[in-house]
């Protein structure tokens, strides 16, 4: 059983490191295009979708989405170990 738990919490913290990946390279190089820019952004790009069209980015504004994707990821990790725990 522990290894459902160990394999959930690496694909969370591997969710976490590329959303942090993707923070950095809009900030340090928000233009660039190659193979490594482009899976970060394909893997990180649908779970911030959702919280881009809760909160747009106006003119100026910080885009949030990363907080929010990252307080949800949290969420949901702790609701699939909770039901796993009640299951098994």
């Amino acid at each position: 059983m522990y290894s459902i738990y160990g394999i959930i919490n690496l694909i969370f913290q591997i969710l976490n490191i590329l959303i942090f990946i993707r923070i950095v390279l809009s900030w340090l190089a928000p233009m660039t295009r190659n193979e490594f820019t482009d899976v970060v952004y394909g893997i990180t790009e649908p779970i911030l979708r959702p919280f881009r069209v809760l909160i747009p980015i106006g003119a100026g504004r910080i885009d949030i989405s990363p907080i929010l994707a990252y307080l949800a990821l949290k969420i949901l990790r702790f609701v699939i170990f909770y039901l796993l725990s009640i299951l098994f």
